[in-house]
């Protein structure tokens, strides 16, 4: 399994990676199988204690065999006894080693596309955080503008009223004079008819 992992882990896409990372860290199939795969390799490791004492019996054996007389066809049995022992002792051996280095191996590579996911996913956060912070740029420029033009309006208002209050002195002081106009001419009218000028009363 590590082997095939490893085999096509680089010409995929990152997108069939991710894929590939779920289905075998939520699989229960592939939950099943390294359950089974434990339960294999305990029996090996059974199997590689086993072996190490057949070798320390044979060994023994062989010992006893020296101090006492030499029989050469059991001797011979012994030797092919220990060398099969010794076969299965480097097989079980090699086997549990593998076996290490396998699920090391493949720790390792889930690992490694989990990083690769979780740096993805940062990169697409940065580029999000990028346009966020552009988008605020954009805002705060837009209001801005938005004040500027304001004050620029407020400023525009204030000269209007300053002009209004003008224009309103402009006509109370024409409008004094035209009532003083006013009245020296109908004092005029009433000097040149003879008659006398009547004090004006308050209505």
């Amino acid at each position: 399994m590590t082997f095939g992992i490893l085999v096509i882990e680089l010409p995929l896409p990152s997108h069939w990676r991710r894929a590939m990372l779920k289905f075998v860290s939520t699989s229960p199939l592939v939950a099943k199988a390294l359950y089974v795969l434990k339960i294999v390799f305990g029996f090996i490791f059974v199997l590689f204690i086993d072996t190490i004492n057949r070798l320390q019996r044979i060994d023994s054996v062989q010992e006893d065999e020296q101090r006492g007389g030499h029989d050469y066809s059991y001797e011979a049995n012994m030797k092919a006894n220990k060398f099969y022992a010794q076969r299965n002792l480097y097989l079980t051996g090699f086997t549990l080693f593998l076996s290490l280095i396998l699920d090391r191996t493949s720790t390792l590579v889930i690992q490694m596309l989990k990083r690769e996911e979780e740096l993805e996913n940062a990169k697409q956060e940065t580029v999000s955080a990028g346009k966020d912070q552009q988008r605020l740029i954009d805002m705060e420029n837009d209001y801005k503008n938005q004040v500027s033009s304001l004050n620029q309006e407020i400023k525009d208002l204030q000269a209007e009223k300053r002009d209004f209050e003008t224009l309103k002195k402009q006509v109370g002081q024409q409008n004094t004079e035209y009532n003083r106009l006013a009245d020296e001419r109908n004092a005029l009218e009433r000097s040149a008819s003879g008659q006398k000028d009547e004090p004006k009363k308050s209505i």
